[in-house]
């Protein structure tokens, strides 16, 4: 957990599979959980102090560099000892009743925006008890297809800049892919555009996240193969 690039694995949430990425820099910790399925992203940010702090009021106190060795084996599944969840506020409030040994009364009216917050719970198993340590992670949106256009635009220019290098008709080639690019980018933004015209009220906020997804992984997919010929082309 002492690199700075971090860490990411898959992680199974109550059947569904998530990307969770960790990164430590110096006394801070941040998080981040992509759902595989629909590319819903929550991120947050901990300095030292907040983590201490969190674990204290669980009265299991743990400092910062420990915590994260208990992170970074949780997610790498290298201690029984440790596990995670992910929980909505609502998920959140029923365990803290469970653990009172009270009822789940009327929730709050704020709770249905809280619920766009997911909580990351490192669980720590001792004998007799187990302690949860939350971690609130604001909701991100889904990935920008414009910062992956970027990445691909970035991606294409460097292949072609390579490719230049093995003969004459590289720079042609280059112009064909770019433009190629471009026409499948105004073509989906164009696609975008139309659909969100077309939507209504009521189904607007599911089908733009279904065709939000689908356009992100089909950038992702291009990411890849690109990186891929990039690496080869080196």
């Amino acid at each position: 957990m002492d690199q700075p690039a971090g860490l990411q694995v898959d992680y199974v949430f109550r059947g569904v599979e998530h990307a969770v990425r960790v990164v430590v820099s110096g006394q801070v910790l941040e998080l981040e959980v992509e759902d595989r399925m629909t590319a819903d992203q929550w991120r947050g940010q901990f300095d030292a102090s907040f983590i201490e702090d969190l674990t204290h009021k669980t009265g299991n106190f743990k400092q910062f560099n420990i915590f994260c060795n208990m992170l970074e084996s949780a997610l790498t599944q290298s201690s029984e000892s440790v596990t995670l969840d992910l929980l909505t506020y609502t998920d959140l409030e029923s365990l803290r009743n469970r653990k009172m040994g009270g009822r789940s009364g009327p929730l709050a009216s704020r709770s249905a925006q809280l619920n766009s917050k997911r909580y990351l719970i490192l669980i720590y198993s001792v004998e007799f008890d187990r302690i949860h340590y939350p971690l609130p992670l604001p909701y991100q949106g889904k990935p920008d297809p414009v910062v992956l256009q970027g990445i691909i635009r970035s991606l294409k220019e460097e292949l072609g800049r390579l490719r230049g290098l093995d003969g004459p008709d590289a720079r042609d080639t280059r112009e064909k892919e770019i433009w190629h690019l471009r026409e499948q980018v105004s073509r989906l933004a164009s696609e975008k555009r139309e659909l969100e015209a077309q939507l209504g009220q009521s189904r607007e906020e599911a089908l733009a996240g279904r065709a939000a997804r689908q356009e992100a992984e089909a950038l992702r997919g291009l990411v890849r193969g690109l990186e891929l010929e990039l690496r080869q082309e080196r």
